[in-house]
Parts: structure tokens; C-alpha cells; sequence
């Protein structure tokens, strides 16, 4: 009779402990049967630069945009869906470190961007400097200065310039050539 008992009450409390799980598997299911469609939508880089702005107003503070950064630096549409109104036909992608926006044929760039971004950052706390030569109109990346001092281990084929936003870089060649 004791046996009984405990064999009664030990499948009753695994079953108590069994069913949440089984509820929630099943409401899994539901969920992602009710997933919604969102349409397809044709947009430019200055529609995402605009939405991301715009998405990011409304984030907490000490929360930044680069939560919409994939780790292979495309953009998560999914977040701005509710501004854009649909989700982009092609992808985009984002650097972590200048959050510049680049299209399909140019998704190399932000990992490079950020490498030389962090690269130059810490050439600047170390030196109070930038990496670029005295008399360089153009405010070019220097990327002997940043090897020959162990910031990077590369030597990119794309030309970074240093922008007049502190220190910030952009791979676009600046028209304004005064200082």
C-alpha cells in the first residue's frame, strides 16, 4: 500500500514538472504558424541610415544602434520593420564603430572599418595624434604608422581618411580639402 502511494505521487509530481514544458512546445508551434508576413520593400542607403536614426532615438540610454549589427555586420531588419514598413528586398550593412551603412557590393568594408577605427583610436590614446602624415591634405589612414606600432597586422587596399568628428573614419575621399 505504501509502495502504491509513492509511485502514485512520484508520477503525479513528474507529471506537474513534465507539463509546463509540453505547453510551452505546443504554444511554440501556435506562435510561429501566426508568424506575420511582412512585405518586401524596395529602399535606398538613406531610407536605412534613416530608419536606424530614427530607431535609435527611442532606444534606452547606454543601449546603441549596433544591436541592429549581425555578426557578419548586415543590418537585422526585423527590429525596424514597424519604421520602414516592410522589409528591404536586398541587404545592407553597418559598421560597429562609424555606423556607415553599405550596400551588397560593398560588404567588405565595415569589418575593415572597424579594425582601422579601433586601430586608429588607439594610435590617438596613445600618441594624442592621428596616424596620418603631417602634411596630408586629404587626412589618409597611415597604415605604416598603425603596423610599425602593432595596431594592425594588415595593410588594406582601401584608403581610410580621418574625418574633422574626432577621429572618426570614413572610407569616402573628402572634398573639403582645408583643415
Amino acid at each position: 500500500m505504501l509502495l502504491t502511494i509513492m509511485i502514485f505521487l512520484g508520477a503525479f509530481i513528474l507529471i506537474i514538472l513534465i507539463l509546463p514544458f509540453i505547453k510551452a512546445s505546443k504554444g511554440g508551434l501556435k506562435s510561429e504558424e501566426k508568424k506575420i508576413q511582412y512585405p518586401i520593400i524596395e529602399v535606398t542607403k538613406e531610407q536605412v541610415r534613416d530608419a536606424i536614426r530614427n530607431y535609435s532615438e527611442e532606444l534606452p540610454k547606454g543601449v546603441y544602434r549596433t544591436i541592429l549589427v549581425n555578426d557578419d555586420f548586415s543590418i537585422d531588419f526585423e527590429k525596424l520593420i514597424p519604421i520602414l514598413k516592410g522589409i528591404p528586398s536586398k541587404p545592407f550593412y553597418m559598421s560597429k564603430e562609424t555606423y556607415d551603412i553599405f550596400e551588397e557590393s560593398e560588404k567588405n568594408i565595415p569589418l575593415l572599418m572597424d579594425k582601422i577605427q579601433k586601430a586608429v583610436d588607439a594610435y590617438y590614446k596613445d600618441n594624442q595624434q592621428y596616424p596620418i602624415l603631417k602634411f596630408d591634405p586629404l587626412r589618409r589612414v597611415n597604415y605604416y604608422l598603425l603596423n610599425d606600432d602593432h595596431y594592425i597586422d594588415i595593410h588594406p587596399e582601401i584608403v581610410f581618411y580621418i574625418t574633422k568628428y574626432d577621429g572618426i573614419i570614413s572610407h569616402i575621399k573628402p572634398e573639403d580639402l582645408r583643415r
